[in-house]
């Protein structure tokens, strides 16, 4: 297997393999951080959602489009973090240098397949959480512009999450170029790493309008701090994610690194984690009225305003034909004052 050397050059297999970047003294591993974040993601993530769909069958008994779109995302974020997992198996988390050299040219693209599914998975889950986000604004705040600016984000993120999984699928010409690096004649690719900076700008910017641009309409909503805490945990959701998302960035060079094996793994662990809690944080409201019967005293809430007020729970929050006042069918969770108009 390991042919003739030439300066820093290696031949393996017949391919040529640039090894002037290797550190062969470097015998690290990343398999444990792999196993650690991603197993700790799949529990938290289908745990919390698990409970918000509970809580809406048992307290609010009605399922919101917004709870699809959530379940939805979690089935293709735990398939995302499932997929890190097995990628384990063939030497992710390893020094190049580090694999068995019988076997390490089918390692490697064993490796980089499951990396190539990943990318489709990611663009699945994280278009998917951010338009269940975009699902539970428009069910109470019915200021039109608003409306509007949701629908147009709403397009920007379905064309990403298109483009994304096009792109993704058919980088290389033929498919199987993505992975598979023996083919002859060369597979033809385009720079899939270069797409990866601009679908990532792109990504920030959605992640900050839908941080900034609900905070105008819910300021002006009459309700108790511990409410207002409440929809900040909702908002924490984008910030968060948005934070890794940049994080993530800085990583993206790895990935031209011959040591693809070890170097693709922050990257990757950043990627399920902003999938993660953007379904997390969003989920974290919905999960009030659970709360409130293990805590009652703890979560009750006073009015924050002299006017008459009745209580609708924030996960339950349905406009008036023309207006953004809220449906009623639990007393227990939120107080707002009788007319909330958001303008």
């Amino acid at each position: 297997m390991l042919g003739e050397i030439k300066a820093t050059v290696l031949l393996f297999g017949g391919i040529e393999v640039d090894i002037s970047q290797f550190d062969f003294n470097d015998h690290s591993s990343r398999t444990s951080s792999i196993k650690t974040t991603n197993t700790l993601l799949i529990i938290l993530v289908v745990s919390i959602v698990g409970l918000r769909l509970f809580a809406r069958a048992a307290f609010v008994r009605k399922i919101f489009a917004d709870d699809v779109l959530i379940l939805l995302a979690t089935t293709f974020t735990v398939a995302l973090a499932s997929t890190c997992l097995s990628a384990t198996r063939y030497g992710l988390g390893t020094h190049v240098w580090k694999l068995p050299l019988t076997t390490i040219i089918q390692t490697m693209k064993n490796c980089i397949l499951h990396l190539y599914i990943c990318q489709v998975l990611y663009a699945f889950a994280i278009a998917l959480t951010k338009i269940a986000i975009i699902s539970s604004y428009l069910r109470f705040i019915q200021n039109r512009r608003f409306r509007m600016s949701m629908y147009v984000i709403s397009g920007v993120i379905a064309g990403l999450w298109v483009t994304g999984v096009f792109v993704t699928i058919f980088q290389c010409s033929p498919v199987a170029g993505a992975w598979d690096f023996t083919l002859s004649p060369p597979s033809k690719c385009v720079n899939y790493v270069n797409y990866l900076y601009a679908s990532s700008a792109v990504n920030i910017l959605t992640d900050i309008l839908l941080c900034i641009l609900p905070w105008p309409h819910l300021w002006k909503l009459k309700m108790p701090l511990k409410q207002r805490i409440t929809l900040c945990v909702l908002f924490a959701g984008g910030i968060s994610a948005c934070i890794v998302c940049i994080v993530r960035i800085g990583y993206l060079h790895h990935l031209r690194n011959m040591d693809t094996t070890y170097q693709s793994v922050p990257a990757l662990n950043l990627t399920v984690c902003e999938c993660s809690l953007g379904i997390i944080c969003i989920s974290i409201p919905a999960l009030r009225p659970i709360a409130q019967r293990i805590f009652p005293k703890g979560l009750r809430t006073t009015s924050s305003s002299k006017a008459p007020s009745r209580s609708v729970p924030l996960s339950h929050m349905t406009p008036r034909p023309g207006r953004s006042t809220f449906d009623i069918e639990h007393k227990e969770d939120l107080s707002v004052s009788q007319d909330i108009q958001v303008r």
